[in-house]
């Protein structure tokens, strides 16, 4: 009895300590320095970090959650111009990031933040409703649907804006690859860019003969196809 005792009281000061640590911890542990990033707040159990153009996301810590995952759980929500957005997070050692019942209005500058190696940028204001988000490393899917008001994107290199209608994008995640597809929004049926993502990653992405007019910032030709790696 005496031995169970002396091993529960380890145990709960273990805990305690953890505890301690993780309350205390600073946030920019998780964050690390990324360009989109404009400072960070707070601490690992509860955070805040800037993003450019104005946002700002913030994050309280779920123990059981992080427990029973095996990763760092959270539930999350960004605020900003045209940004009010929300969901759950799962950050897994490695860098694999999953995100749960992502909704809400987001500025298309969050986009940057999710892949800063995207070749354009946009003005506009998108509608998120996504089940899964799940990037950098292991199994990779999108499951869900965006739709965005009528805005405008840019070449990173250069080149003047284009003018957008109000698109939607549809991922469907069927089997071990995810099917995505961008049209307008008030004729679905006509399909400006369609791309499929692997669970390790792949990507393969075509443009139409009318998406590659409609957006030439994206660099291709209509009819064309490009494989890469997420």
């Amino acid at each position: 009895m005496a031995r169970r005792r002396i091993i529960l009281f380890a145990l709960l000061g273990i805990a305690s300590y953890l505890v301690t640590m993780l309350v205390t911890m600073p946030a920019s542990v998780i964050v690390n320095n990324q360009p989109w990033r404009t400072g960070v707040a707070g601490t690992v159990w509860n955070g805040e970090v800037g993003v450019a153009g104005g946002s700002k996301l913030e994050w309280h810590m779920a123990p059981l959650r992080s427990l029973t995952s095996l990763a760092f759980a959270a539930d999350w929500k960004a605020n900003g111009p045209n940004t009010d957005l929300g969901g759950r997070m799962l950050m897994h050692p490695g860098g694999r990031i999953v995100l749960d019942k992502v909704s809400g209005s987001a500025d298309a500058s969050l986009l940057q933040a999710l892949q800063p190696n995207l070749p354009f940028t946009c003005d506009l204001t998108m509608q998120v409703q996504m089940d899964r988000i799940a990037i950098g490393g292991g199994t990779q899917l999108l499951d869900g649907n965006l739709t965005t008001d009528p805005g405008s994107c840019r070449s990173k290199g250069a080149g003047a804006a284009s003018p957008l209608p109000a698109l939607i994008l549809t991922a469907e995640h069927i089997g071990n690859r995810t099917m995505i597809r961008l049209a307008l929004m008030t004729q679905r049926r006509r399909t400006l860019l369609d791309a499929t993502l692997s669970e390790d990653g792949a990507v393969d992405l075509g443009v139409t003969p009318e998406g590659a007019v409609m957006m030439p910032f994206v660099g291709l030709p209509g009819g064309a196809r490009i494989q890469g790696h997420m």
